[in-house]
C-alpha cells in the first residue's frame, strides 16, 4: 500500500488538482515552532490568574519536546496557547511563531485552516475529540475533506483505512461504519492519533495522551505515536506527569512550575543532573518498578502555589528546603547552567549545588518511617484476615426495550483464589475489565457470593450471618476509593465526615472529638481544619480525609482501589509513604488495585495478576516482576515505563497485539491464547491445547504459581 506521508505530493489526478496548495515540507532539524515571551493570564474572582509566565522553547522538525510539571503548572494552558484553544478571558502576550508565522495575530478563522493541518492535537480524553453520533468513518472524512477540498470519495476511503492501518486498528474498512462508543479507550486514542496525522502535520501536541490508559495500552499508544512521528517527520511536544514516560520519548525537556520554566535540559541530562529542587523532588517521589524497594518515597513539602496570589520571590520558596532569603525577595531568572552544555535552571542557588554535588536525597530529608509491627514475622504465621476461593460474579447481559430480555451473561470475576495476612499488601493488577474492582466490591458486599466462598478472620461469609457479625465485620473492613469525593459528602464538613462512622458506633461526643484528633494528627493534616468542607482542600489532602475516616474504626483489613492515580507524582509519594506507615503502626492488611505498577512494585509484598477475570499469576512482588512466568504478566512488567532515559531506551519491549475479549465469551481453552506472543513460537499440538483447555494454576517456582501450559521457568 503506498503511503502518502511526504508534504510535497504529485499532482497527477484530478483531485490533486482541487486540493489546497500544501506547505513545502521543513528539512528535519529545521525550527518549526518557535515560542518567546509566553504569558497567559485569565481574570478570575480571587484575582488574575497568571497562569503562563515567560515560557520559551525552540521545537525542531523530528525533535520530542517533554513538559512535565504538576497539575496547575502551565503545561496545558501552553499546548492551548498553541492551537489557539483558550477562551476570550485570556490575555495572551508575547510570540509563537510556526514555520515563521506568528500566530498570536491570527483570526480564529486563520487558525482553523492550520489546526489539524499543520499543527495537530491529541487530547488526554479522546471523547472530547470524538463526537459519539457521527462514525468513525465520517470523523476521518471530515479531518481530510476541511484541509483538502474537492477530495474525491474514494480516495477520502482509501485515506482512512490506510491511517487506521497504520495506527494499529484491525479490520479497518468495516471499523469505519463504527461509532466511538463501540471502540475501547486505547483503540479510540488510535483512532484520534490517525486524524491528527492525517493531513502530515509538522507540529502534534499530546496532551496527556496515555493518563487513563493501563500499561500495556499505554505502550501500544506510546508506539503509534513514535510511529506516526517516523512517517511524518513530525515534530512532537508531549506534555505529561509520568517521569517514565518522557524518559522513554523526549529529547528535551521543560520542567514547569507555577507558570514558568523552572528547568531545561536534555532528557540525559534532566535525569542523571537536575540542578533546580523541584525537578529534584519530582525524580524522588517517583518509584522504580526495576528495583525493589530500598528507601521511601521523597515527597515534595505542601501544596502548588496559588497562580492568582503568586508570593514574592520565587514561587517554589515556600516548599524548597534549600531556600534562603535571597529566594524569598526575588525571583530567578531561567539562566544556562555553569559547565553544562544546553542546560538551564531558575535558582538562586544553582552555584553551591553544583560545588556540593547535592542529589535529591541531600536535598529533601525522607524520615525512616515506622517499624513494622510484624518485622521478623514470616508469613505463614501471620493470621490470615481474608481467604478466597474460587470466587465467581456474573452479570445478566440484557437487551434493550421494555422488556430487557437477558440475552447472555457477562463474566466480570471468574474463579479466583487469594488470601491475604496480617500487616502485608497484596496488589491486584491487569487491564482494565480484568475484574479486579469487581473482585473488591465482592468482598466488601459482604454477602455470601454467587459461587465460592469468602472468608474473612476466620469467619465464612454465608447467608446465615447474623446481623451484629455482618456489623462486626463492617467495622473491620473498609474501602478507599479512587477519587476521595466518591465517599466524602461535599455537604459536610471534615468533623462530621469522620464523625458519621464513630457514631454508627455508639460513641459518646467526646470520645467522638479525641479520636477524630488523632485520626488528624495520623493522616499528617492540622487537626484545627476540621472544621472545613472537603472542597476546600486539595486531592492530596482529601484522599488523607478519606483514608483517616477508613481507619477511624481501626480495620484489620482495607480495600484500596486506585487510591493514587489522581494524584501528582510529588502528592502521591506522600501519601503511599502515609499508607506504609500506617500499616507498620496498626498492622493493617491491604488489598490494593492499581493500573500503575511503580506504586505496586514499590508497595506491596505479593502480586496476583488477573486477566478477564481470572488470576494468572501469583507470588512474592519480587518474583513476579523480576521472574514473570505467563506471558500476559511478562508483557505487562516490559510495558511499565522506567523513570532513566538510558535504561528505558534499551529495554525489551513486548507489545501486545489485538484488544481484550469480550468477558461475554466463553472461551474454550486459555482466555489469553488470542494475544499470546509465545502462542506463535509453539508447535500445531500445542497451539490446540491452549485453544481446547483451560490451564489450572500451577506452582512453578517456590511460592509462585501461573496459570500457563508452557511458562518459561527461567
Amino acid at each position: 500500500m503506498t503511503m502518502f506521508f511526504r508534504k510535497t505530493k504529485s499532482t497527477n489526478n484530478s483531485a490533486a488538482q482541487n486540493q489546497s496548495p500544501k506547505r513545502t515540507a521543513a528539512a528535519q532539524g529545521d525550527v518549526v515552532l518557535s515560542v518567546r515571551d509566553l504569558h497567559v493570564s485569565f481574570a478570575s474572582e480571587a484575582g488574575t490568574v497568571r497562569a503562563v509566565r515567560g515560557m520559551n522553547f525552540d521545537l525542531r522538525r523530528g525533535e520530542t519536546l517533554g513538559i512535565v510539571g504538576e497539575s496547575g503548572s502551565g503545561k496545558s494552558v501552553t499546548s492551548m496557547s498553541i492551537m489557539g484553544l483558550l477562551d476570550s478571558n485570556a490575555k495572551v502576550t508575547g510570540s509563537i511563531t510556526f514555520r515563521g508565522e506568528e500566530l498570536l495575530t491570527k483570526t480564529d478563522a486563520e487558525m482553523s485552516k492550520i489546526r489539524g493541518d499543520g499543527i495537530a492535537m491529541v487530547f488526554q480524553d479522546p471523547l472530547s475529540a470524538l463526537t459519539p453520533v457521527y462514525s468513525i468513518g465520517e470523523q476521518m472524512k471530515e479531518a481530510l475533506v476541511i484541509h483538502n477540498p474537492g477530495m474525491p470519495e474514494d480516495e477520502v476511503e482509501r485515506r482512512s483505512i490506510e491511517l487506521l492501518e497504520l495506527v494499529g486498528i484491525p479490520n479497518a474498512k468495516e471499523r469505519l461504519k463504527s461509532y466511538p462508543h463501540q471502540f475501547s479507550g486505547g483503540m479510540r486514542q488510535r483512532v484520534v492519533i490517525a486524524m491528527a496525522i492525517a493531513n502530515n502535520p509538522d507540529v502534534i501536541i499530546a496532551d496527556e495522551p496515555t493518563t487513563a490508559l493501563d500499561v500495556t495500552i499505554q505502550a501500544q499508544v506510546l508506539d503509534v505515536l513514535k510511529k506516526a512521528q517516523r512517517e511524518t517527520g513530525a515534530a512532537l511536544i508531549f506534555i505529561t506527569h509520568d517521569l517514565g514516560v518522557i524518559a522513554g520519548v523526549a529529547d528535551q525537556i521543560v520542567v514547569m512550575y507555577a507558570g514558568r520554566p523552572v528547568e531545561q535540559a536534555s532528557v540525559e541530562d534532566i535525569f542523571a543532573h537536575p540542578v533546580m529542587p523541584y525537578t529534584m523532588g519530582l525524580l524522588g517521589a517517583v518509584p522504580r518498578p526495576d528495583r525493589d524497594k530500598t528507601d521511601r518515597l521523597v515527597p515534595i513539602p505542601g501544596s502548588p502555589v496559588n497562580l492568582a496570589a503568586l508570593p514574592t520571590g520565587c514561587p517554589f520558596a515556600p516548599r524548597c528546603p534549600l531556600a534562603v532569603d535571597a529566594c524569598r525577595a526575588n525571583e530567578p531568572n531561567l539562566e544556562p547552567v555553569p559547565g553544562r552544555n544546553g542546560q538551564s535552571a531558575a535558582c538562586h542557588r544553582t552555584r553551591e549545588i553544583l560545588d556540593r554535588g547535592l542529589t535529591f536525597r541531600d536535598v529533601y530529608e525522607v524520615g525512616k518511617g515506622v517499624a513494622s509491627k510484624f518485622a521478623g514475622v514470616p508469613r505463614e504465621r501471620r493470621a490470615v484476615v481474608l481467604d478466597v476461593q474460587h470466587l465467581k460474579k456474573t452479570f445478566p447481559l440484557t437487551s434493550g426495550g421494555f422488556l430487557r430480555r437477558k440475552i447472555g451473561e457477562v463474566h466480570a470475576v471468574d474463579d479466583v483464589t487469594l488470601d491475604v495476612r496480617e500487616g502485608e499488601t497484596v496488589a491486584l493488577v491487569g487491564e482494565s475489565g480484568s475484574g479486579k474492582s469487581t473482585t473488591l466490591l465482592e468482598i466488601m458486599n459482604l454477602q455470601q457470593p454467587e459461587s465460592g466462598s469468602i472468608t474473612l478472620f476466620g469467619q465464612p461469609v454465608t447467608k446465615g450471618l447474623k446481623r451484629a457479625q455482618r456489623r462486626e465485620l463492617h467495622h473491620s473492613v473498609q474501602y478507599i476509593f479512587q477519587d476521595p469525593m466518591s465517599s466524602l459528602d461535599p455537604r459536610l464538613p471534615v468533623y462530621d465526615v469522620l464523625a458519621e462512622p464513630l457514631k454508627a458506633l455508639g460513641w459518646d461526643r467526646k470520645r467522638i472529638n479525641d479520636r477524630i484528633g488523632e485520626l488528624m494528627e495520623l493522616v499528617e493534616l492540622n487537626p484545627d481544619q476540621v472544621d472545613r468542607f472537603p472542597t476546600q482542600f486539595s486531592g492530596g489532602q482529601r484522599q488523607r480525609i478519606a483514608i483517616a475516616r477508613a481507619l477511624s474504626v481501626n480495620p484489620k483489613l482495607v480495600l484500596l482501589d486506585e487510591p493514587v492515580s489522581a494524584l501528582d507524582v510529588s502528592i502521591q509519594a506522600g501519601v503511599i509513604n502515609l499508607l506504609e506507615d500506617l500499616q507498620n503502626k496498626l498492622g493493617v492488611a491491604y488489598l490494593f488495585v492499581a493500573h500503575n505498577l511503580s506504586v505496586i512494585r514499590h508497595i506491596s509484598s505479593r502480586v496476583a495478576v488477573m486477566y478477564l477475570g481470572h488470576i494468572v499469576e501469583s507470588g512474592t512482588t519480587t518474583e513476579v516482576f523480576e521472574h514473570p512466568l505467563h506471558p500476559y504478566t511478562q508483557a505487562l512488567m516490559s510495558a511499565v515505563p522506567v523513570p532513566d532515559p538510558i535504561a528505558e531506551r534499551q529495554r525489551h519491549r513486548v507489545v501486545l497485539q489485538g484488544e481484550l475479549p469480550s468477558p461475554t465469551e466463553r472461551i474454550a481453552g486459555c482466555p489469553f491464547a488470542s494475544r499470546c506472543p509465545l502462542r506463535l513460537t509453539l508447535s500445531e499440538e500445542q497451539r490446540a491445547m491452549c485453544d481446547s483447555q483451560p490451564p489450572a494454576l500451577k506452582q512453578w517456582q517456590p511460592d509462585h504459581v501461573a496459570a500457563c501450559h508452557f511458562a518459561q521457568v527461567s
